[in-house]
């Protein structure tokens, strides 16, 4: 009889040893169209046996802080935030470069500057140390100024704009709605958009820790987020009505918000990690985050990221 008590606990302890539980991964996400793919991905069970918590934040800045703050494991974030961030906390690594939209972004200048040179000396407001500021950085230099040859006013991207408008500044970087509505009534016009400047792309994060850990599981999450998209695209309908509802936009709204997005194919993010692009944007962006004393050191490029998921997906 023992024998057989101990037989059955050994057996137990086999078969439900093979089905470990796993903590779940955790997503955090805000009000993004690239976000919303993972309510897709979700409901259509995408991420096969893999439990996955997605945690809901209002804002983008709260939203990445969660997984610095050890309390998230993948984000949607930029080049730009992983740098500011890294070893400030937990540190996360890019595996994917998911999208960018051109022309939503940009150097919104008074009617009176003829010339873009003439801002030499003129006020510029901007959200300083943020991915606005850069691109400013990346505007003037186009236009042949430096950012030491204005004065730069630090405020949001939402009072930039109201700044303009009211006046007080000559120009302002912003992205939209405000780009617009700064032209718009503020007696001005958009003169620099990111149409024209390279370097602003969304990109997902993983915590380090958890990647290194479960390598495996990011794959499928990765792979989830683009069956997601081909969902989009098969199934509009039905799609874009889950993915309004989150962020309490018309069907046709949302529609029209997530078709601005340009999506990378994971042939492009292989080219973007092996062939030095994603390098080439965080040694510009070192230069600039030093320059303006937003870093103390240099990061290393081969701390922030990991080609080792994005090499296991197939277009």
């Amino acid at each position: 009889m023992k024998k057989t008590v101990l037989l059955f606990c050994f057996l137990i302890v086999l078969f439900t040893g093979c089905k470990a539980y796993k903590e779940p991964i955790r997503i955090s996400i805000n009000g993004w169209p690239p976000c919303e793919l993972w309510y897709i991905a979700q409901e259509q069970g995408y991420f096969e046996d893999i439990p996955v918590e997605i945690i809901r934040f209002s804002t983008w800045s709260d939203s990445i802080a969660s997984l610095y703050a050890g309390k998230t494991d993948l984000t949607h974030s930029t080049y730009l935030n992983t740098m500011r961030n890294h070893n400030k906390g937990e540190n996360g690594k890019i595996i994917l470069t998911t999208s960018r939209i051109d022309g939503a972004d940009g150097l919104v200048v008074k009617n009176y500057i003829n010339d873009l040179k003439e801002l030499k000396g003129k006020e510029i407001a901007v959200e300083v140390a943020t991915d606005e500021h850069f691109l400013l950085y990346k505007a003037l230099e186009k236009i042949g100024i430096s950012d030491k040859d204005v004065k730069i006013i630090s405020t949001t991207s939402e009072k930039a704009m109201k700044l303009f408008v009211a006046g007080e500044v000559d120009a302002c970087f912003t992205y939209d709605p405000f780009m617009n509505q700064a032209a718009k009534n503020g007696n001005g016009r958009v003169a620099i958009t990111t149409e024209d400047i390279d370097g602003y792309n969304d990109a997902i994060i993983a915590k380090t820790k958890t990647l290194e850990k479960r390598p495996e599981d990011y794959k499928v999450l990765i792979n989830a987020w683009y069956k997601a998209q081909e969902y989009v695209i098969n199934n509009p309908d039905e799609a874009y009505k889950l993915m309004a509802s989150k962020e309490n936009m018309s069907v046709k709204e949302f529609q029209a918000f997530y078709n601005s997005f340009y999506f990378f194919t994971p042939n492009e993010n292989k080219t973007m990690f092996s062939a030095g692009v994603l390098k080439t944007h965080i040694n510009e962006l070192n230069e600039f985050l030093l320059k303006n004393n937003l870093l103390q050191d240099p990061v290393n490029a081969i701390d922030i990221y990991s080609e080792e998921i994005i090499n296991n997906i197939t277009d």
